[in-house]
């Protein structure tokens, strides 16, 4: 064999390789890509709830103060150690505070039967009835697969003449599982029980007129 032939045959073998290297490498490149990030909203089931009596008020809702971690659109879980993981690819669309506020508003439009329930700041062509502010101290999922929430809030009459009634929920919530679907799900649970509360004592303070 001439040396012309070998450094041929050397030359396809080169050639060979490199492209058996690239098939590798794009198919590594397939396996490898990243997860679709999955994008979840909370006061779909708020929405659907029957209304057993019409109380047509207009109610703010905020504003609201939230921990650091919960400024974010990464769900957040709390590992038995302390760490706080944020799942990169699990994610509240629009971010966790509006999702908490369309929960609130849509919740307690349907408690009250009422279409006067909007989000602070508001531009709305009404007084309001009512105010609701909120300071969240803690909505984070633990790894005993219980949500912890913890939110103080205030009901603030429209009356010049009427204080301001605070209240605390500090409570945990057990999910049915530890999906991210199961924990969307518990948020859920958590959020319509705060608003059934707010709802209450807002007839309440209706009833006393």
């Amino acid at each position: 064999m001439t040396g012309r032939s070998t450094q041929g045959l050397v030359m396809a073998k080169s050639r060979r390789t490199v492209f058996a290297v690239l098939v590798l490498l794009a198919a590594a490149g397939c396996l490898g890509r990243s997860p679709e990030v999955r994008h979840f909203v909370l006061g779909v089931s708020s929405a659907s709830q029957a209304v057993d009596q019409k109380l047509n008020l207009a109610v703010l809702v905020g504003p609201v103060r939230l921990p650091g971690y919960l400024q974010r659109s990464q769900i957040a879980t709390l590992e038995a150690d302390g760490e706080m993981e944020l799942h990169e690819f699990d994610r509240w669309l629009g971010g966790f505070e509006e999702n908490l506020v369309r929960a609130m508003t849509l919740g307690l439009a349907s408690e009250l039967g009422s279409d006067r329930v909007v989000a602070a700041p508001s531009r709305a062509p009404f007084d309001f009835d009512y105010q609701i502010r909120l300071h969240v101290d803690d909505v984070i999922f633990e790894t005993a697969g219980a949500l912890h929430l913890r939110i103080r809030w205030a009901l603030l009459p429209k009356s010049q003449d009427a204080s301001p009634v605070f209240f605390v929920m500090d409570e945990r919530f057990l999910s049915q599982g530890d999906e991210i679907r199961d924990l969307v799900r518990v948020h859920e649970l958590a959020l319509r029980t705060l608003v059934r509360r707010i709802a209450d004592e807002i007839s309440q303070a209706e009833a006393k007129h």
